[in-house]
């Protein structure tokens, strides 16, 4: 009896042991179907919510201010308006529109924030005469202005490393009729289901089972978000199941009007180069210069269109399938009562009215690549490419656009396709770089010479020397001999510099042998004491470049770029006050809260006096010495500059001032091969032709009560009469006035 009783104990325990079994797998199942779902909320907390985008940093130029007299032409202010893409219509336009009135120009600016200031859009009129603006009044009032100031051009950004780019709508700001086609289009019932359609689902399998293909897909706008976001392109089982839960835990977390929001930020539409446009608002921008509140019916159905099949339908590469496209939104936006017969009849005979070209990425490629250098102490490249940052400038579009003219007009005189070039315009009184060229190609984003490029800067170096030789006693009219010299180096070789017309020229003042560029003195005056001022001098400026000082540094030997031949020229010209050179005026974050704002940096280096004497000198320099060539040019004008030239002209440089622009020109072969140019031959002129667009005032030295003037005769440094024909006037320090006298030759 005991046996059968075991027996039907076992028999009665089966049941309980499967139940037990499969209550533990179907535990385990829930657990595992809880982790999954928990980790697809944890991918959707970490993008949705806490950064749903990267953004990148945008970089402004400077804002233009208009005023009555302020010297711009019409032709200016419409350049400067066209890279903001601005759309030049017939009728009033609307926010980032203008039209011509006559010899007036009508603009309505797009909003923008100033910092802590917001300034709407505003319908204003330019009116101008004899290349200045002659009034300015506001359209809408009649009333005068005395300044307006334009929203700042983007002259660039920082892109992330996925290279999207795309500008952000909140909520608020996205049309209601961009949102109406957009579900009227792509999913029909998107306020009614909750993440995922099932007769969207069964529609687009009978058409795909009739089609024998895969010809229509099911997704709703939920989805096609959760794939954007979160999921990877590809067409795998694994992959759709993902989606269909994300987009029901999205249904379930945010709003309808958050996730269409989304959507709209998130779309990829368009293709330029290496980046990907993303969102309705950058390509509105890209395609058509306008905001995508002001995109009429047909642009708008454009944009829908292209959602299918951004390639596809891309209206540059594919114009005919894009028209195609477009009519059939139109054509569903009528049907859906989303617009009137008549402008539905407007809107499908409109042409697609998309730009001529994209704009370029980054028009300024060499000033940009300065301005991230400049930020890499403040904030890393992650930063500047996901916080959307923006950071305004001292980028003069105007000055760069004379520039970039100048430098095509100015090598095509040389004829020489190899021949590089840089260039720096800098505001000298307050540091601020204003324009930059780092190649002769200007929108060329490959190697930045202005930066990098260090080369022999030759005579370059003597303002700076001739300071140091005046501030140990000597003046502008000291006696100097230009004669031979023999250099016994410390390796024994025996160094014996020469004049760059191998002549010998004899007794004159410093003056004379500055002007003149003479060699042989200033190696003479240096070695016997200058030598050592110099480099204490660059030192100042932090642009000693070697522990170990030789002699023939003292004809510039040492190597710069043109970024810090500019530095070292901005001490000369701002009176031995050194400000900083920089591009960045203040960055704010995605809420235009400031950031970080740079402040106007000035402290003396070096005495103004001092200076003062090297000023004079330099115009002499362009008045009757190496750039003469400047005084036939522009004989209105007071300029000035140095020249300079490296050994078998393999470098060409100028570097010169008028009132608060310093330029500094350089040209030259990446091989270092010999270019046959002089620095009066080559920078010069090219310098010249950059500045004749520019305009430009006299450069005016200031007055200082510890400098005397005096004529002297530059031949011999004497004193001699105004009226004598070869004098020139001179300042002089008051203990240092020359007594000697000359005669009148």
């Amino acid at each position: 009896m005991p046996p059968k009783s075991k027996r039907k104990k076992s028999k009665s325990t089966r049941p309980s042991h499967k139940r037990k079994y499969f209550s533990i797998v179907a535990l385990v199942l829930v657990a595992a179907f809880a982790i999954y779902l928990g980790y697809l909320n944890h991918l959707i907390n970490g993008r949705f919510e806490d950064d749903t985008w990267a953004l990148p940093s945008r970089v402004f130029a400077r804002a233009l201010e208009l005023y009555p007299g302020l010297a711009l032409t019409r032709d200016q202010l419409i350049y400067e308006l066209e890279l903001s893409s601005y759309l030049a219509v017939e009728s009033e336009p609307l926010p980032g529109q203008y039209r011509l009135l006559g010899a007036s120009l009508e603009l309505n600016t797009r909003p923008f924030e100033f910092g802590s200031r917001f300034q709407g859009s505003r319908l204003v009129q330019a009116f101008f005469d004899q290349g200045r603006i002659a009034a300015l009044t506001d359209s809408k009032s009649s009333d005068d202005l005395e300044i307006f100031r334009l929203p700042p051009v983007i002259l660039g950004s920082y892109y992330p490393d996925n290279d999207e780019d795309r500008l952000l709508l909140t909520e608020d700001e996205v049309p209601q009729r961009l949102i109406q086609a957009l579900i009227a289009v792509e999913d029909r019932e998107f306020f009614e289901h909750w993440g995922l359609s099932p007769m969207a689902i069964m529609r687009a399998m009978l058409v795909n089972l009739k089609a024998g293909r895969a010809v229509q897909g099911g997704s709703t706008i939920t989805q096609q978000l959760a794939k954007n976001l979160f999921l990877t392109p590809e067409k795998t089982i694994l992959r759709k199941i993902n989606e269909a839960f994300m987009a029901l835990i999205l249904e379930l977390r945010f709003s309808k009007q958050a996730i269409i929001t989304a959507y709209i930020n998130e779309v990829f539409l368009l293709q330029q180069k290496r980046i990907a446009i993303h969102g309705f608002a950058q390509a509105s921008r890209m395609l058509f210069r306008r905001s995508v509140d002001s995109l009429e019916a047909q642009h708008l159905a454009l944009l829908v269109g292209m959602v299918k099949g951004p390639s596809l339908y891309n209206p540059f590469t594919s114009p005919e399938n894009a028209l195609s496209r477009r009519n059939l939104v139109l054509k569903i936006m009528l049907k859906q009562e989303l617009l009137e017969q008549v402008e539905y009849a407007g809107a499908v005979a409109a042409p697609l009215g998309i730009v001529g070209r994209l704009p370029g990425v980054n028009p300024f490629p060499a000033y940009l690549d300065l301005v991230k250098r400049q930020l890499q102490t403040s904030y890393s490249s992650a930063e500047l490419s996901r916080r959307g940052l923006r950071v305004f400038t001292a980028f003069d579009p105007l000055l760069q656009r004379n520039l970039e003219r100048g430098l095509a007009r100015g090598l095509g005189r040389f004829d020489q396709p190899e021949l590089q070039a840089s260039v720096v315009i800098a505001d000298y009184l307050n540091g601020d770089i204003q324009a930059l060229i780092g190649d002769r190609v200007t929108d060329f984003p490959g190697f930045n010479r202005a930066l990098m490029a260090q080369r022999p800067i030759g005579s370059l170096i003597k303002p700076l020397l001739l300071y140091s030789l005046l501030n140990d006693g000597l003046t502008l009219a000291s006696k100097v001999r230009d004669e031979p010299i023999r250099i016994q180096q410390s390796n024994g070789n025996i160094w014996e510099p020469r004049n760059f017309d191998r002549e010998l020229h004899g007794e004159m003042s410093l003056y004379e042998a500055f002007i003149r560029s003479y060699n042989l003195p200033f190696v003479q005056l240096g070695v016997a004491g200058g030598l050592e001022k110099l480099a204490d001098n660059l030192a100042r400026i932090n642009l000693l470049k070697h522990d170990v000082v030789y002699p023939s540094m003292l004809l510039g030997t040492t190597s710069m770029s043109a970024y810090e031949v500019a530095q070292m020229y901005q001490v000369i010209a701002n009176n031995g006050y050194f400000t900083p050179l920089t591009t960045i005026r203040s960055v704010t974050d995605q809420e235009n809260q400031t950031l970080e704002r740079v402040p106007l940096e000035s402290h003396k280096l070096f005495d103004q006096a001092g200076m003062i004497q090297v000023q004079r000198a330099m115009i002499g320099v362009t008045e009757s010495g190496t750039a003469s060539y400047l005084a036939e040019r522009f004989p209105e004008q007071t300029l000035a500059g140095k020249t300079g030239t490296t050994n078998e002209a393999r470098d060409s440089w100028f570097a010169g001032f008028s009132n608060r622009l310093l330029s500094v020109v350089w040209l030259g072969r990446d091989d270092n091969s010999p270019i046959n140019l002089t620095g009066s031959s080559g920078a010069l002129k090219l310098w010249s032709d950059i500045m004749e667009l520019q305009g430009f005032q006299s450069f005016k030295i200031s007055r200082d009560e510890s400098l005397d003037w005096r004529h002297i005769n530059p031949a011999n440094g004497g004193i001699t009469q105004q009226s004598c024909a070869i004098s020139v006037l001179l300042p002089f320090p008051k203990d240092r006035i020359p007594t000697t006298r000359s005669r009148c030759q």
